[in-house]
């Protein structure tokens, strides 16, 4: 599952709400060369590495997906994904709409989720909630113009207003996708089988 959204939309909030309701929720950690805020973690929130670093993950093909936005690298290393599906959970991915592409393009299987504040007013309390300077608010807000052009490619949309709700949208959308016949057409060749095997007794 991949939740994306304008800078300041949540989706690192909605994210961490995920993974305390439902243990079938994993953070699939992301890479990136930006500096480490005040609380965050390395190898929780994000893998923190130097821009050189980072450019030997690419090259190496090590990353699921890649961008650069506001002059810094960001990156799912194919590891991380991969260690949460062998676990039998949900990757969470919190990534921008182009790496959403390029997730989609490699596992079209994957299920997008573009989250979207109630209105501009809220994104930009967001913003200057977290300290962000004025040049770049307007910077991130400009950026938020051009996502907003794609969040039609999106297989859903959440307006995340109330946190608590917009949590139990997105696990809801994970359950409902993993009820669909396309993800269980094993399920019906076992049955199917167990049907002959008793017709044929």
């Amino acid at each position: 599952m991949v939740l994306s959204a304008p800078s300041g939309g949540g989706k690192t909030v909605v994210r961490s709400g995920l993974l305390k309701l439902d243990k079938k929720f994993a953070f699939s950690v992301t890479c990136t060369t930006r500096p480490r805020r005040p609380g965050e973690v390395d190898g929780k929130d994000y893998y923190f590495v130097t821009v050189p670093q980072f450019l030997k993950l690419r090259k190496e093909g090590r990353l699921l997906e890649w961008a650069k936005v506001h002059g810094n690298y960001y990156g799912t290393p194919v590891k991380s994904a991969m260690d949460v599906l062998k676990e039998g959970r949900i990757p969470v991915m919190t990534i921008d709409v182009k790496g959403a592409r390029s997730v989609k393009r490699l596992f079209p299987e994957t299920v997008t989720v573009f989250l979207l504040p109630p209105d501009l007013k809220t994104l930009v309390q967001r913003l200057r909630g977290r300290g962000e300077a004025p040049a770049n608010v307007a910077v991130r807000l400009e950026t938020a113009r051009a996502e907003l052009r794609v969040a039609s490619t999106f297989d859903y949309l959440v307006i995340n207003d109330k946190l608590a709700e917009t949590i139990r949208e997105v696990a809801a959308i994970a359950g409902l996708e993993a009820l669909k016949t396309a993800r269980n057409l094993e399920k019906v060749k076992s049955f199917s089988s167990q049907l002959s095997k008793k017709a044929g007794n």
